[in-house]
């Protein structure tokens, strides 16, 4: 039978074989405290190798869950499952610590004892290379995926929450929003449902007005309208003790069909202890990059170069701008990556006229002294080159007409004037992509952000 997966039904075929997509929700219990006050605040980190002459590479992280030992993380995690290959997984526990991380546990095991483990859960104990004491078990449930395209967007709140109490004494009111989607439609235990979101704590209140959410329907319900959610509401404690209000049990089509009615949230023995309500749950397609194409859009690439001074002196070797004199045509790391990248999108930019940029440097070449965030490559007053090889023209030029490596690493400036370009091609229907080819952190990430 071929590509038959028992979890996930029938594989999609690609260029490497028969494939589907699976998501990995993890959990931890019993981990070391690490931390001397309070207890460790865990995250884990997952790393797929797909074949044995594969590299293995940093796939995604979970959130980091505060004060905890027990942790249920509610980010999945989404990789590839080849049914035909020997794919090896590593999972990285650590505790997260402003300054210096430290690792909690690790475990490494093949992408296929995941999906082939009893009910798709996979327990293992956690070890540390030289570290003989317990570091606790890693939990790893497995679904399917449905793929879909569609969004939702959802603005929630609560009302008449009973109180809770600390220590049978102090009132302890501090809500939070837990989603959690069922395996199956046989299946609606809270227990064995799969935790795809957590919401931000709400102080002291009773009836907390949650962020809206936005989240994509596969991640939510699995694409499946009709299958159970389960939406728990938690008063935080920083401790861990967590406490619950109660929950309600519903689905995305009887959500719909409330249209703003309140759901009775339950404990127990089903008595109400509050209200839920939903404000806004709007549905809606986020277009794919052939949607876009087939509408008539195109696609338009810019590049912005690192030359800060991270990369290494120019006449250092281990430099990733190094230019060997005694092999001169031989690739520096940045053309290396401008070709690879740059050759696959050249071929969807409709005229292939790439403005590019460099930063972080003395560009010489233009007869300045003077550190610019943001200056044109080619050196003229239009930054447009013709394709991959005008970009590489343009970078060896400069390279040869002298650049004075420098600091810091900032991309808000080369994005701003990107925008500003942007806004002066606004009656055209094109999708811009901005590439930056750097080697390190960035130093105005907040700025960044906010453009």
């Amino acid at each position: 039978m071929e590509g038959y997966d028992p979890a996930a039904g029938l594989f999609q075929n690609n260029a490497n074989g028969p494939c589907s997509k699976i998501q990995l929700f993890i959990s931890c219990k019993k981990l070391m405290d690490l931390d001397y006050v309070g207890k460790s605040d865990p995250y884990c980190q997952v790393w797929l190798k797909n074949d044995e002459r594969s590299p293995w590479v940093n796939i995604d992280k979970t959130e980091t869950i505060q004060n905890e030992l027990d942790p249920v993380f509610s980010t999945p995690i989404t990789i590839d499952y080849f049914f035909e290959k020997t794919q090896e997984i590593r999972f990285e526990v650590w505790d997260e610590d402003p300054s210096n991380s430290e690792a909690q546990g690790m475990h490494t095991t093949k992408v296929g004892s995941l999906v082939g483990a009893k009910n798709q859960t996979y327990i293992a104990k956690l070890s540390l290379k030289g570290k003989d004491k317990k570091r606790g078990e890693i939990i790893v449930k497995t679904d399917s995926i449905k793929e879909s395209n569609m969004s939702v967007k959802m603005g929630v709140r609560a009302k008449g929450l009973k109180s809770k109490k600390r220590m049978k004494v102090f009132k302890s009111n501090h809500p939070f929003l837990v989603i959690k989607r069922c395996v199956n439609h046989h299946d609606s235990s809270h227990e064995n449902a799969l935790k795809v979101f957590t919401s931000e704590t709400k102080d002291k209140t009773l009836d907390p007005s949650w962020k809206t959410i936005n989240m994509r329907l596969q991640n939510l319900c699995n694409s499946d309208i009709d299958l159970p959610l389960i939406y728990e509401i938690w008063s935080y404690d920083d401790d861990g003790d967590h406490k619950l209000y109660g929950r309600v049990q519903t689905t995305v089509r009887k959500i719909q069909e409330h249209a703003g009615k309140p759901f009775d949230v339950i404990k127990k023995k089903g008595e109400p202890y509050g209200e839920l309500y939903f404000s806004q749950f709007d549905t809606y397609q986020v277009p794919t990059m052939v949607d876009y194409l087939r509408s008539g859009w195109v696609i338009s690439l810019s590049v912005a170069i690192d030359f800060t001074a991270s990369n290494g002196e120019l006449s250092d070797p281990e430099s990733l701008h190094y230019i060997d004199p005694n092999d001169p045509n031989k690739m520096t790391a940045y053309e290396q990556a401008i070709l690879q990248v740059g050759g696959v999108l050249e071929s969807y930019d409709h005229d292939r006229q790439f403005p590019v940029f460099g930063f972080g440097a003395k560009p010489r070449f233009m007869g300045v002294d003077d550190v610019m965030h943001c200056f044109h490559l080619n050196g003229n007053q239009n930054p447009e080159v013709h394709g991959v090889n005008g970009i590489l023209q343009a970078y060896r030029q400069a390279m040869h007409g002298g650049v004075g490596l420098y600091g810091p690493t900032n991309f808000s400036p080369c994005l701003e004037v990107m925008m500003q370009y942007i806004k002066g091609r606004a009656n055209l229907a094109e999708y811009n992509i901005m590439l930056y080819i750097t080697d390190g952190a960035i130093t105005d990430m907040a700025d960044t952000i906010s453009k």
